[in-house]
């Protein structure tokens, strides 16, 4: 008897011990959101769901729900915020629930796995650990256990584990329309909520507004009512990018009172608007929030000392901001910038959720300092830094370069494809700036589709030391020029709903640089832009024309006469999503070359389909989780490209 209590008091202690240890991540009744939901196989994930019994372990009224759509092996993922790099001493924990009464249990259907992944390795460093449910209609506690379990060397050079998966019913075919419930999801590490978090699966658009002298010569042109027209036609929109400088020339701001320097009489009048024009601002800010959108300013790093002195306005400004360096701060520009920029940042603050850092290459001083300042000025904003760039490579580690956009390209420059990787610590979300125009790349571009977007879909964040997670982040130019309307729409309805749609499904975000005239956005623009929210309010939402290679379009090193367009309806593919063998079947038996291809790039399969059958089939056992697209080719130089998932 002595012995049996004190082996209940260690117990209790090491239980307790372990409990203390972890943090609540996951729970609908109080809110907590610290992992995030990706998506679901084979099921249906909906949140928000009443709890089937309230009585037992789980009094929370709201739990997690998850229906088997008819298939075995159903997963559910969530995107770890802080990833997980060591499991010296691991525990992840859930509570679960499952319809199958305990009478109806076998060997496989009872099972429930915790799966540690890493999503740009994918499924073979995946680690997972099975546990099983002992009672039916009831809900149980499980603590998956990873304690002393060593981490792969390819997993942690790659960053950690960044997902988990839980797996229902594994290796199970039967009892297919079974339903689950899971809650308190916690873990041993903290998982925080990443500042952008309210950007992820978020569209906006830009509402550009003047600054300085060049708001008093337009504010007679409607900004408020046009913000207003705006909100009102785009309701589905979940965030706004206006200015805290104007755009393009950091010596131009949109307030005047500034606490640290009067900037009208003690530099230069120019670079204000008068008092009664600050508050268009203001009060444009306040209808978009009034509108329950997120507010992002854009702010031109380079400040007054960007300035290029190409007018005899500019001349005055720069020399008056030099003489007010001189006098105030020993002629340090970097820390007088920063003082002003406080000023601002002061006054805006509770009424923005972010900042996008343009022209940071003309930042006087050092980007540290300046986010540093930002930082302690408003802690709780998003920051997007638009500075130092990556592109995307193929296999071998070389940039690709796109040669042709299609048979009606007359531009000879070639151009690389940006990637949407976070590059320096500072950035919350990506400042998602594509390939500069001048360089022949349109906004639009088929390699962005073909070649980024896959990357984005796999994984909408991203981190550059591990130390925080960055939401990647596209902002679109939507005519030939930026903010320019007498330039062409670039966009036309359909693929501007295939590229919120893409985004906004993976969790990611959009930005379309929509172009002011007179206050509002212009009547081509906002036409797309009505379209686009009034599909995306729809439920379910309808289906977006899917991604074509367009005919003629190839990359530098690509032979362009085996790059001509079939009609998509001649292959198709089953199932995709896929696990083990994907069917592929065709309307005639030409002798045909299928290749599957990795989202970098890279030749995975090949193989020759000859034998002038219909049907065949690709064997993808061996190959890891991810996004690949297949490419069948005939003999006549014709060929097809379509994406495909595999999920194990």
């Amino acid at each position: 008897m002595i012995n049996k209590i004190y082996f209940i008091v260690i117990f209790s202690f090491l239980t307790i011990g372990s409990i203390v240890a972890q943090n609540l991540w996951y729970e609908n009744s109080s809110g907590t959101n610290d992992i995030k939901f990706v998506n679901a196989t084979r099921g249906t994930f909906t949140t928000d769901e009443a709890n089937p019994e309230t009585s037992g372990m789980n009094s929370n009224a709201t739990v997690s729900k998850f229906v088997r759509d008819g298939e075995d092996n159903p997963t559910f993922r969530f995107r770890l915020t802080n990833s997980i790099t060591d499991l010296s001493s691991y525990v992840i924990s859930l509570k679960a629930y499952t319809s199958i009464q305990t009478s109806d249990f076998n060997e496989t259907n009872r099972r429930i796995r915790l799966i540690l992944r890493n999503t740009t390795i994918g499924g073979p460093s995946n680690l997972f650990l099975e546990l099983t449910f002992t009672e039916g209609e009831t809900w149980e506690h499980f603590s998956f256990d990873f304690s002393g379990i060593t981490i792969p060397d390819d997993v942690l050079l790659a960053g950690g584990y960044d997902q988990i998966m839980v797996g229902l019913a594994n290796g199970d075919n039967g009892g297919l329309t079974s339903t689950y419930y899971v809650d308190a999801i916690t873990g041993y590490s903290e998982q925080t909520i990443p500042k952008a978090t309210f950007l992820s699966g978020s569209w906006g658009v830009r509402f550009n507004l003047s600054g300085g002298i060049r708001l008093d010569n337009t504010s007679d042109n409607g900004w408020v009512a046009g913000v207003q027209e705006l909100v009102d036609n785009v309701p589905d929109a979940g965030h706004v990018i206006t200015n805290f400088t104007h755009p393009a020339h950091g010596y131009y701001y949109t307030l005047r009172d500034n606490p640290y320097v009067d900037v009208a009489n003690e530099i230069h009048p120019a670079m204000v608007p008068t008092l009664e024009n600050e508050q268009i601002i203001l009060d444009v800010i306040d209808v978009i929030r009034n509108s329950e959108k997120k507010v992002i300013l854009y702010l031109n790093t380079g400040g007054p000392s960007s300035l290029q002195g190409n007018s005899d306005e500019e001349l005055e400004i720069y020399a008056a901001w030099e003489a007010y360096c001189n006098e105030n701060f020993d002629g340090d520009q970097a820390l007088a910038w920063r003082v002003l920029a406080k000023g601002y940042i002061e006054r805006f603050r509770g009424l923005v959720d972010g900042y996008w850092l343009d022209n940071v290459n003309n930042l006087p001083g050092e980007i540290s300092d300046f986010v540093a300042m930002l930082r302690e000025t408003d802690p709780d904003v998003a920051i997007a830094t638009n500075d130092k760039k990556t592109y995307i490579e193929d296999g071998d580690g070389n940039e690709i370069y796109v040669d042709s956009d299609g048979i009606n390209d007359e531009d000879p420059s070639d151009y690389r494809v940006r990637n949407f990787e976070a590059t320096d610590p500072y950035m919350d979300f990506t400042p998602g700036h594509p390939t500069p125009l001048g360089s022949g790349a349109p906004p639009n571009s088929w390699a962005y589709e073909e070649f980024l977007f896959p990357l984005i879909v796999e994984n909408p964040w991203d981190s550059y030391d591990g130390s925080k997670q960055t939401l990647k982040h596209y902002f679109a130019p939507i005519r030939e020029r930026w903010s320019v309307a007498s330039a062409d729409l670039v966009f036309e309805v359909e693929q501007a709903y295939r590229f919120v749609r893409t985004f906004t499904d993976a969790g990611a975000s959009i930005t379309w640089s929509t172009t002011i005239t007179n206050g509002s956005i212009t009547d081509d623009e906002m036409e797309i832009m009505r379209e686009v929210n009034d599909r995306m309010l729809q439920s379910p939402k309808p289906d977006y024309e899917p991604y074509v290679r367009p005919e003629g379009a190839y990359l530098v090193g690509e032979d362009p006469l085996s790059l001509s367009s079939l009609d998509k309806t001649d292959v198709t593919f089953y199932p995709n999503p896929v696990m083990n063998e994907l069917t592929i079947t065709r309307i005639s038996s030409d002798k045909c070359t299928i290749r599957l291809i990795s989202v970098l790039g890279t030749k995975v399969l090949e193989k020759e389909w000859n034998n002038n059958s219909l049907t065949t089939q690709l064997d993808l056992s061996a190959v890891a989780e991810g996004i690949y697209f297949i490419h069948v080719s005939n003999d006549n130089n014709h060929s097809i490209t379509q994406k495909i998932i595999i999920s194990k």
